[in-house]
This record gives C-alpha cells, sequence and structure tokens, in this order.
C-alpha cells in the first residue's frame, strides 16, 4: 500500500467548470472543516482547483482565494483533455501532497466527511479510501430525482457485474469522492476519458480500498453537469475499460 513515505500534507483536488457560484461556500466548508477538525487541524491541506470553465470561475477561485484560511490555487486548463477523469490525473501530478481527496464543488460531497477519509487511511492498510452512497449508513438521497437514483443504481450493478474482481466489495465505484495516495497509483496507465475516474483506477489497476458511508448532498448553486453527452462518454469509458481489462487478463 502506497502511503509511508508520503509528503505529510493534503492537497483535495477539486475539477471545476462552470462552478462560480459555489467556490466561497465551498472554502468556507473546508476552511470550517480543517479548522475545527483535530485530524485535520495540524495538517498541511492545499485545494488545488482544476478548472475548464468558459465562465467566470478561474476568476472568482482568484478572488476567494486572497483571503482563504487553506491555500487555494488554480490550473485552468484552456484545453483540458480526458474530462473530469483528465482533470483529477492532471491535478494529481501537480498536487503539493502525495495523499489526494478528490471532490465535486457543488458541496453534494460533504467537506466535513475529509477527517474521516484521512482517518482510515491513517491505518495504511489500503490505496484508496472511498465515500460511499451505498455503504452501511450512507445514501444517495441528493440526488434531484427519481429518474437519476435509478440510473445510478443500475450503472453500478453494471459496472459491477464487468468487472466482478476488481470491483468486489465495493458497493460505490462511481463516487467522486474519495481519497487516494499517488504513490500507490501509476498515472501513466490511465487513460481517462470520461468522468468516472475512480472506476478508471480500480479496474486498471489491482488497488485495495476502504469504504467511509455518506450522505449525497443537494448542489449549493448551478446547474448539474449530467448529459446524454456525459452519458455517451461513460458508455464510451466502460468499452475501452471492458477491452483493455480483458486483454490485459488474456491466458
Amino acid at each position: 500500500m502506497g502511503g509511508e513515505g508520503a509528503k505529510r500534507g493534503l492537497s483535495i483536488l477539486v475539477p471545476t467548470y462552470n462552478e462560480s457560484g459555489n467556490i466561497a461556500e465551498l472554502m468556507a466548508r473546508i476552511g470550517r472543516a480543517v479548522a475545527g477538525d483535530p485530524r485535520l487541524r495540524d495538517l498541511p491541506v492545499e485545494v488545488l482547483c482544476v478548472d475548464d470553465s468558459t465562465d467566470n470561475t478561474p476568476e472568482v477561485i482568484a478572488a476567494v482565494a486572497r483571503d482563504s484560511a487553506v491555500p487555494l490555487r488554480c490550473l485552468h486548463r484552456v484545453e483540458g483533455s480526458g474530462g473530469l477523469g483528465g482533470a483529477v490525473v492532471e491535478g494529481a501530478r501537480i498536487a503539493r501532497y502525495d495523499r489526494c481527496v478528490v471532490m465535486d464543488a457543488d458541496l453534494q460531497h460533504p467537506p466535513e466527511l475529509i477527517g474521516q477519509l484521512v482517518e482510515r487511511a491513517d491505518r495504511r492498510d489500503v490505496d484508496i479510501v472511498i465515500a460511499s452512497r451505498y455503504a452501511g449508513g450512507g445514501s444517495a438521497g441528493g440526488l434531484a430525482s427519481a429518474l437519476r437514483r435509478r440510473v445510478s443504481t443500475t450503472s453500478t450493478r453494471l459496472v459491477k457485474a464487468l468487472f466482478p474482481s476488481r470491483l468486489r466489495g465495493c458497493t460505490d465505484p462511481l463516487t467522486g469522492f474519495f481519497l487516494f495516495d499517488r504513490t500507490a497509483l501509476a498515472l501513466d496507465t490511465l487513460k481517462p476519458k470520461g468522468f468516472k475516474i475512480l472506476l478508471e483506477m480500480l479496474v486498471r489497476q489491482p488497488l485495495t480500498f476502504a469504504e467511509v458511508p455518506f450522505t449525497f448532498g443537494t448542489r449549493h448553486a448551478g446547474a448539474s453537469k449530467g448529459s446524454l453527452r456525459q452519458g455517451v462518454h461513460f458508455v464510451t469509458q466502460l468499452v475501452a475499460l471492458r477491452l483493455d481489462h480483458r486483454r490485459a487478463n488474456r491466458p
């Protein structure tokens, strides 16, 4: 497992796309979580937004950073590749610290859970700690509609059926909220094409994981990025992963 030689600290990677209305509240809650949690209070922490926005989100990030209690920086990608997954991989490459938390900007992933992820990772027996909506005590209630909840649960069953060995015991391989140690990952083996980067990591590499349940919240501001185009990217990602997985495991 990774982590023994990791530089002490935590990089919070936040892929952003037109999230200007969420940045101030996100940083306020991260700041309160860090200041109020003894598991984080004495830990060097940074927030790194990897931004593909077409609105004024980079300017908002810069303004919030000036008064933020937690260091905040932004990598604005003019021609970002790989979508959200590519943003996470690019952020991991330039993060100040080896231990990284991935979370969305819209506050559906509660910053107050970060301390629990760190505490579980501190056992040093797994490579990834997954915040799961479907583990005991978790909830996907923040999904906007019954249709989105059905799509989420159906997609989860599908990927677990496609990759039963890699995903055995994982209740939420499609979550976007998790902690990993980049020293445990071969970043160059990842081929992000969509927004399910955890799935990419778990399928392409034999990684160990643990889960922490959480309640998926409601979006703070702005509109969901879910769309038909994202659905097409997801299917494309699944096909590529399945083909590569079969090739890699061919006798």
